[in-house]
């Protein structure tokens, strides 16, 4: 059974957002769990990483782009090479059909309109497929 849980920010900014996933990522890295983060593109991706470079040395977080090096989190652009099958966080704002590798699906939404609207459709096609989501409103 996989576990579904949609966060929603109370913010449109996409700084927020970012810093809502180093959040995620540090947890999960602190509770020893493999995770693929899903961005709309591989440039996206690619960007992330240098964001997490620039992070204090004290809070590395272990990653690689798309495999490059062996780490437990992974950042992909729109399709996933080799699913890690723990926790997927997904920031694209299309439904991933191989959601059903993971254990744990994330599903990080800000409140920017195209953000919400296709997180509604993605919370119905999970509904539509008898998964049950859980919401945390953040800063609300």
């Amino acid at each position: 059974m996989n576990e579904l849980v949609f966060y929603v920010l109370n913010s449109s900014s996409f700084n927020e957002r970012e810093a809502f996933l180093v959040k995620l990522l540090n947890k999960a890295q602190q509770q020893a769990r493999q995770v693929d983060v899903r961005f709309v593109q591989l440039q996206d991706a690619q960007r992330f990483d240098q964001k997490l470079w620039c992070e204090p040395p004290h809070s590395y977080i272990p990653h690689g782009v798309e495999q490059n090096i062996d780490a437990p989190i992974q950042l992909y652009g729109d399709q996933i090479i080799h699913p890690c099958k723990d926790v997927l966080i997904n920031l694209h704002p299309d439904f991933y059909d191989g959601f059903k590798a993971y254990q744990r699906i994330i599903e990080l939404l800000d409140q920017s309109d195209e953000l919400i609207e296709k997180g509604r459709q993605r919370w119905r096609q999970y509904k539509s497929l008898g998964l049950e989501p859980v919401v945390h409103k953040i800063g609300f």
